[in-house]
């Protein structure tokens, strides 16, 4: 029994870097939505590059186009952060999450009005 229960234990931390997220699966455009607690949904758009440095930046497309001021991603774990302040209003916005394939799930904080944030990467299949 032990035994059996040690093979499972080494197959799942080798099998485990196979599904660490990679910076290059990152990019491209991720929307969806995200919920303030007891509130609406409402709809969030964020585009994510790669520069030719290997770093990450990219922009919210929605609720109000601005640049990223802050990306940190850490592969091993999946966990990204992504922020930004828009310069017209001064808002500040905030999405913590998990990448898992082609979701990131997590939170968001639009200046200080926390919610559940879910984005799908949008793929393109050709014929």
């Amino acid at each position: 029994m032990k035994a059996a229960l040690l093979s499972v234990f080494i197959a799942a931390l080798l099998a485990a870097p196979i599904f660490a997220a990679d910076t290059n699966d990152l990019k491209g455009t991720w929307s969806g939505n995200w919920t303030p607690k007891g509130g609406v949904p409402d709809s969030i758009t964020v585009e994510i590059k790669l520069d030719a440095n290997g770093k990450l930046g990219g922009k919210f497309l929605t609720p109000a186009p601005m640049d990223f001021s802050k990306v940190s991603f850490i592969a091993k774990t999946g966990m990204l952060t992504l922020e930004a302040v828009d310069a017209q209003s001064g808002k500040h916005y905030k999405v913590d999450g998990k990448v898992q394939g082609t979701e990131i799930k997590g939170t968001f904080d639009n200046n200080g009005v926390m919610g559940e944030v879910r984005l799908i990467k949008w793929t393109y299949f050709g014929r």
